[in-house]
């Protein structure tokens, strides 16, 4: 938009693109050196991810961001802002579309000071996607914010001036944002930067009387500079002259981008097939899924209703387990023959085909079942803490942690010698997070990190481990327990591998998305809704996702399937 001749205008020498960057260090040293060479207009745009310090202030993410340490590995915005003040630019327009954005309006916390009080030098612009806790729209094509900064732009403003300035753009930006129920943007301006031409009018309606005085008067303003710069004439079989040499540029726009854990094309993953949210497989909640061995039965746990087994190909039920109420948890073992499943009050074995309990095993609410890959161990984590179970006999093997801690998820290595573990509860000073345990001798062997973990899931050939929690999701080195990539893909309740390894799939606050494991990037936001599960099937052909009812909004309670191709 901004290089289009027919919109923005700009040289495109003067338009630095910096694309999902790695070194935090090595952007700031390149947006100052171009503050520092601009003298007219210094427009920076981001787009990307933005999180907070433990501090409260705002750090926008590079691509190696860790979310445990935003303020070493992130762009901290005061630093950004003591940037833009060393700059020689009259006009200094700072555009932001990302999480947390309304941060570098209202407050810097830590000293508490306004950012007007700290930003108020002559022409500065600020305009952001979101207030100070609101998360940016979810992505799509284009992040919501800036989709619909590009679509306003776009198709024009009718009655508007040839030129149109942040002034001019910000209440039908706001308008439109709004109508969809989206983040209410902020601005903030100084002196008359507001007045800063963005892109032409491309709307064909001409301007009152009076809008045309207006555009006068903005370009008489000193910081008016004009859309696109005429073009020097050229005569013919003679080099034009070269232009006077100058130390500085008169504009400069800077579009910082990192998405490299956004929405990238379809191409770069497996084609999906996507049905309306309306076409549900179930009308039911489900707070956990898992298919059957050979994929062709779905067993769904619920609360408050009857938990099931579905036929996967036909949708028909297969068996309702109406003797455990408020079911949680599921897992069925590796030869198919049996499914455990439980809930507050026990952890009960059941034959895969029927249904029908054969064993009942006596332990508090129970959040996650695993069984170990030979099938002859159960894991079971929750406010027992993790137990191990021999499925022949149901008798207890071992405790590995203490019986008051409240273990959301648990998941057994293929080789059955490590397990890990997440706790999500802060009571009575407990620390929350994830640990992983040698089965062996049942002592620690790492704690990995330390926030409410509401999903753990081993990798098909046990080297990394996948978290879900609140601070999004990220990829661990099981041998060293250091963090691999962080997707940062928001608050997320429900993370499992492809049978492959190659794909992740999340599903959370932020809908359902699709990761490829080796980049990093996601491939596919299947739904925005929030959801509480995901499963693959064991072909990793299809992908299901189930939920509970979260607001009015959303397409409520269900499961869903989606065909991977």
């Amino acid at each position: 938009m901004l290089v289009d001749e027919e919109l923005g205008g700009w040289p495109d020498d003067q338009v630095t693109r910096i694309l999902n960057p790695v070194d935090c260090r090595r952007v700031m040293s390149d947006l100052r050196r171009h503050a520092q060479n601009t003298n007219g207009v210094l427009l920076l745009y981001f787009v990307g991810h933005g999180t907070v310090t433990m501090n409260g202030d705002l750090v926008l993410a590079v691509s190696d961001t860790l979310a445990d340490e935003p303020d070493v590995t992130g762009l901290e915005y005061s630093k950004i802002r003591s940037v833009l003040l060393g700059s020689p630019a009259k006009v200094k327009a700072v555009v932001l579309d990302c999480c947390y954005s309304g941060r570098a309006i209202d407050v810097l916390a830590g000293d508490r000071q306004h950012l007007a009080d700290i930003t108020d030098v002559r022409g500065t612009y600020t305009l952001t996607a979101a207030d100070r806790t609101a998360h940016a729209g979810q992505a799509d094509t284009y992040t919501a914010f800036t989709g619909e900064l590009l679509d306003l732009i776009g198709a024009g403003v009718v009655g508007g001036p040839p030129v149109l300035t942040f002034a001019e753009l910000y209440p039908h930006l706001r308008h439109r944002l709004i109508a969809r129920n989206l983040p209410r943007p902020n601005q903030r301006g100084t002196d008359t930067a507001d007045k800063c031409p963005v892109a032409k009018n491309a709307s064909g309606e001409a301007p009152t009387a009076g809008q045309a005085a207006q555009l006068s008067r903005l370009k008489a303003s000193d910081h008016a500079t004009h859309i696109a710069p005429p073009a020097q004439s050229r005569v013919p079989g003679k080099r034009p002259e070269a232009p006077p040499t100058r130390r500085r540029f008169h504009r400069r726009t800077i579009v910082l981008g990192t998405l490299a854990v956004g929405v990238v094309g379809a191409a770069a993953g497996a084609a999906v097939k996507f049905w309306p949210e309306s076409d549900k497989f179930a009308d039911q909640n489900a707070s956990a899924l898992a298919f059957s061995p050979d994929g062709r039965t779905l067993a769904a746990a619920t609360y408050a209703s009857d938990s099931r087994l579905w036929d996967v190909a036909t949708g028909d039920t297969i068996a309702v387990l109406s003797d455990q109420d408020d079911m949680s948890s599921l897992a069925f073992s590796p030869n198919g023959k049996t499914l455990a499943t439980g809930n507050f009050y026990d952890v009960r074995l059941r034959d895969a085909r029927t249904g029908v309990t054969t064993v009942k095993l006596n332990t508090p609410q129970t959040e996650s079942l695993v069984f170990s890959f030979d099938g002859k161990t159960l894991a079971t984590g929750g406010e027992g803490g993790v137990r191990l179970w021999d499925v022949a006999t149901g008798r207890t093997i071992t405790t590995l942690t203490r019986q008051d801690r409240d273990m959301r998820s648990v998941s057994l290595s293929p080789n059955g010698k490590t397990l890990a573990g997440s706790d999500q509860v802060y009571i009575d000073g407990k620390v929350v997070g994830c640990w992983l345990w040698d089965v062996a001798t049942g002592r620690t062997t790492a704690t990995l990190i330390k926030e409410p973990t509401y999903s753990v899931v081993f990798s098909p050939d046990g080297k990394s481990l996948a978290t879900g929690g609140e601070g999004g999701v990220r990829l661990w080195d099981v041998a060293t327990g250091r963090t691999m990539t962080t997707f940062m893909g928001g608050i997320t309740y429900s993370v499992v591998f492809s049978p492959d390894g190659k794909s992740l799939a999340t599903g959370g606050e932020g809908g359902v998305r699709l990761w490829d494991v080796a980049t990093g990037r996601s491939t596919h936001t299947v739904t925005d809704h929030v959801s509480d599960s995901v499963a693959f099937s064991p072909d990793g052909k299809v992908l299901a996702r189930g939920t509970t009812f979260h607001g009015v909004d959303g397409p409520g309670e269900g499961i869903w399937l989606w065909k991977l191709q």
